[in-house]
This record gives C-alpha cells, sequence and structure tokens, in this order.
C-alpha cells in the first residue's frame, strides 16, 4: 500500500484503506477496494481530503504498520472532539461527558498494544478545513503514542502509577483531546490575534489553559486536568502559567517539577502547531510541514530548550521522519516507497524503488530494495515532492539519542545520555 496525496492520485487506482468523511468523522465515505474515478478525485479534493491510501504490487509490508480499525478508532475520537467543540461553542452550560472520551481512548490503546507495529504517527484523518478539531486530534494521538512508549520514563516520573497504567495512557490521551478547549470560551477578537501573531504572551489569550482547566476539574483525573492547565509550560522554565509559592511568589515551572503529563502533552502540541503553521492556507493543495523537517527543528533552538528531552526522543520514536507507505525520492534520483523504518537512526529507512508514475498497471515484479542504514552515502531528498535534503538528522548530530538507549541507561541507574540540566531563567535572562 502507497500513501498518495490526492493531486497525485489517478482514476483507476484501488483503495487500501477507507476514506472517512472531513466533517463528520466517523462515516464513511469510501471503502477499501473502491476504485477511484476522475469524478471521485475531484470530489475529494474539493473536500480538501489531502491524502488516501493505495494499492501497490509488492508492498504489503507497508500493511504491517498500517490498521484499519485504529484509522476508524481515530475517526471515533476525532468525532467526539468535534461534537464538544460545536457543544461548548453554542451553549454556554454544555457538559461533556469524559466518561465516553476514555473509553474510545481506552478502545484505541487495545488495538495498538495488541498491534504495537501500527503505533505510529503515519497521516492524519482530519481535513485541513477544521483546524481546532485537527490539531486536538492529533495531539490527542500523539499524546497516547508516547504515553504507550515512555512507560519506564513515566513510571519513574510518577511513582504512583502501579499497575494501572493502561488506564493512564487512556486519561492522559483525554487531556490531549481536551487541551485546547479553553480557546473555545475565549472572545472573537482574542482568538483571532492568536491566529494571527501567534503571540504567546497575549495575557487574554493564555486564560484559555485556566479555562479549559475549569471545565474539566473534577470530571478528569487531576494529572490529566493539570496537564490541560500547564500544556504551554516548557522544560526550560519559560512557559506559563507560574506557580504560588506559600510565601506568596509567583515562580516559573520547569524540568521535573511539571508533571509528566504536561510534559508530554506540551510535545505533541508543538509539534502539531509546526506541523500545520499558523497563517498557512486550509486547503488540499497545502501541506504541511515535513515532519522530518518539525523533528529537526524540535532538536535545535529554541525549541530543544522547551522539551523534556526524553518525551523528545519519545516523539520521535513514534513519529517517523519518512512515515511507511510515504513516496520519497533519494540522492541518486530514484523514486521510492518507505518500506520499514529504525527509531535507532531515523532517517535513514528501508526504501522501495516505484513507478516515476505511481500507476501500478505499469509495474512488474518486486522494485529493488535499499536500506539506508547500509549505504551511508545515499539519502532522502524529497517527499511528496518536497525538498527535505537539509532536514535529516541523526542521533549523533543532535545528541539526542535513541528511546531504547535512554531507557536502558534508566534500567541499569546509569545517567540518562545526553540530558542537559534545564538552565535557570534568571541566569538565561542575564546572559
Amino acid at each position: 500500500m502507497l500513501r498518495v496525496r490526492t493531486a497525485h492520485a489517478k482514476a483507476g487506482m484501488e483503495l487500501a484503506m477507507p476514506v472517512y468523511h472531513p466533517r463528520r468523522h466517523d462515516r464513511l465515505l469510501l471503502r477499501t477496494g473502491v476504485k477511484l474515478e476522475g469524478a471521485t478525485i475531484r470530489r475529494l479534493r474539493e473536500m480538501n481530503l489531502p491524502e488516501v491510501w493505495i494499492k501497490y504490487p509488492s508492498l504489503e509490508v507497508v500493511s504491517d504498520y498500517v490498521n484499519p480499525a485504529v484509522f476508524a478508532k481515530r475517526a471515533t475520537v476525532t468525532r467526539q472532539i468535534a461534537d464538544s467543540y460545536d457543544s461548548l461553542s453554542t451553549h454556554v452550560d454544555a457538559e461533556l461527558d469524559f466518561g465516553d472520551f476514555r473509553e474510545a481512548m481506552n478502545g484505541m490503546i487495545t488495538l495498538l498494544s495488541e498491534q504495537p507495529k501500527t503505533a505510529l504517527f503515519l497521516s492524519e484523518i482530519v481535513e485541513s478545513g477544521q483546524p481546532g478539531v485537527r490539531h486536538a486530534s492529533n495531539v490527542a494521538f500523539l499524546s497516547v503514542l508516547m504515553g504507550l512508549k515512555l512507560e519506564f520514563y513515566m513510571m519513574k516520573e510518577r511513582s504512583r502509577l502501579g499497575g494501572a497504567y493502561a488506564k493512564n495512557v487512556a486519561n492522559l490521551g483525554v487531556a490531549g483531546m481536551m487541551h485546547d478547549i479553553g480557546m473555545l470560551r475565549l472572545d472573537e477578537d482574542t482568538v483571532k490575534r492568536w491566529e494571527e501573531t501567534g503571540d504567546e504572551t497575549d495575557e487574554a489569550w493564555r486564560e484559555h489553559v485556566t479555562i479549559g482547566y475549569n471545565l474539566a476539574r473534577g470530571e478528569l483525573e487531576p494529572s490529566a486536568a493539570a496537564a490541560i492547565l500547564h500544556h504551554h509550560q516548557k522544560f526550560d522554565g519559560s512557559g506559563f502559567p507560574s506557580r504560588t509559592t506559600f510565601g506568596g511568589d509567583q515562580v516559573p515551572m520547569e524540568g521535573s517539577q511539571i508533571h509528566i503529563y504536561a510534559r508530554v502533552v506540551a510535545a505533541a502540541d508543538l509539534f502539531d502547531r509546526l506541523l500545520h503553521p499558523l497563517g498557512r492556507p486550509e486547503d488540499a493543495d497545502t501541506l504541511p510541514t515535513p515532519v522530518v523537517r518539525v523533528l529537526k527543528q524540535m532538536q535545535q533552538q529554541p525549541y530543544r530548550d522547551w522539551v523534556d528531552p526524553v518525551v523528545l526522543s519519545g516523539l520521535i520514536s513514534v513519529a517517523p521522519p519518512y512515515p511507511p507507505g510515504s513516496v520519497v525520492r533519494l540522492s541518486n534520483g530514484l523514486k521510492g516507497v518507505v518500506v520499514s523504518w529504525a527509531a535507532a537512526d531515523p532517517c535513514r529507512p528501508e526504501v522501495m524503488e516505484i513507478c516515476e508514475s505511481l500507476d501500478a498497471t505499469e509495474c512488474q515484479g518486486d522494485g529493488v530494495r535499499i536500506d539506508l542504514r547500509e549505504h551511508p552515502k545515499l539519502f532522502v531528498t524529497e517527499i511528496d515532492g518536497e525538498d527535505v535534503s537539509e532536514d535529516n538528522f541523526s542521533p549523533g548530530d543532535t545528541g539526542c539519542p535513541p528511546l531504547e538507549s535512554i531507557a536502558q541507561a534508566m534500567v541499569n541507574g546509569a545517567a540518562v545520555p545526553s540530558t542537559p540540566t534545564p538552565p535557570d531563567p534568571a541566569q538565561k535572562k542575564a546572559g
């Protein structure tokens, strides 16, 4: 199977995954096995659906990473988010059913646990016409994926988690769903100002975290509600809101003072904000920022100081820079599709050659397969036609070690590799 932008889709291509309605998020539009027609492709583009998964010879291996049931569950979660947004936007006294949210998250966690290879952020299921819903859906899914990968770290950071870990990951996912719910209670001028400037110093905009916390308090587990309040905290202490000491002073939160849930949601939030920058057109022709570029940005200043480095390694382990099923071009000119990847060296996936036209009927037999880890002079230069030749990274270049190395170090009682101590905000300001 192959992930194809609708702009590149052609009549005769056969769907390998179902297509869901972009605004009625769990309503099935097209079933697996449907052959696309010209009129259908035009309609998908009019609806701003960015991509489809199609069948392609010799690419069955990609299906190991793609679970239709997970996509369906994500569609259900997205519908719940959209319904909640609609309800809170139109009814001041609307009540949210957090129990249904947790149930949906538990179902997703069960599916991901049964097929661990599918626990990856491969693509989005929400069209860009509803950026708030899309953002909440992506943050929720990424938070769950990181929560599952970071069990060893979350147990260390929150020793009272005990054995009910899956339940706690579900609560983390609900916090991801609801992290920006307070935005719906801001006045239109404040929201418009944020959308135009992205100014995080705007005190009126900052109120959304407190509003969201008050909506969730008493309904969610306290640490999950606190993640909504603190999802704009930064690891270096430059985030908000400040905490009040016993003496009444307002001081910033930094490092492990920030709850691990909030650190996870904050990383997912930043990732998706960089993936879809404010002010970018919202249509099917506008590609999100390539994941490889976002991940490289997050390993550079100023973002590197903002994110817990262990959580950042967790993010890289669930958000492949070049997701399986993606069309790429290599530095030797070969066009191929990513068929596998390794988190230890994430920018050097295994690629299989495909036809330039992407027309399955023109391709005969297996294409050549190249594992870039065995060919150090080759590298990816394009994904979906976007030049990414300057965006590749390796753990040795960035000082962001693979999550497996961090986990092993913690098990052995050693220091976490390349994990810096958060700087003193006062010293940083003075410098």
